[in-house]
């Protein structure tokens, strides 16, 4: 078997719904730990204003739970934001070829998109997310190490 290469495997990926739902979920979740970030809130301080528990804001930001738009409002409510779901042209990346080709190319004829497009930007909310740790860290009072 000849082994494949990292942009085989990616483009193969990209033919299942579950990449597309992966990067829907990460996309809002980093959309939401900017916005926490933002405003200096904790995932505590979070889950109190959701009525949730800090244990259920956490798999939410991993992306652990059932992503509907009800849970999706409640957040942006409890954030002060405003959610924006909505479809779009195609993105920066290449049609995929496959699967999804049939209904692309329906959508296209009727003048729509079969894609959602993520409202923020992955290399932006990475860089809030690694931005808002950094600061955390250097908060936190360094405490002598015992042994």
């Amino acid at each position: 078997m000849k082994p494949r290469t990292f942009s085989a495997l990616y483009q193969e990926a990209e033919r299942h719904q579950d990449y597309w739902i992966a990067g829907a979920i990460l996309a809002f979740t980093e959309s939401v730990v900017r916005e926490m970030a933002r405003q200096g809130l904790t995932r505590t301080a979070l889950a109190e204003r959701l009525g949730a528990t800090p244990a259920y804001v956490t798999k939410i930001l991993r992306g652990r739970v059932n992503f509907t738009l009800a849970t999706m409002v409640r957040l942006s409510r409890a954030l002060g934001a405003e959610l924006h779901v909505r479809l779009g042209g195609r993105s920066r990346r290449q049609a995929v070829r496959g699967a999804a080709e049939p209904t692309r190319a329906a959508a296209a004829r009727a003048g729509r998109s079969s894609k959602v497009v993520a409202a923020a930007s992955r290399p932006a909310a990475l860089q809030a997310r690694q931005t808002a740790a950094g600061k955390a860290r250097q908060a936190a009072p360094s405490r002598p190490r015992t042994r």
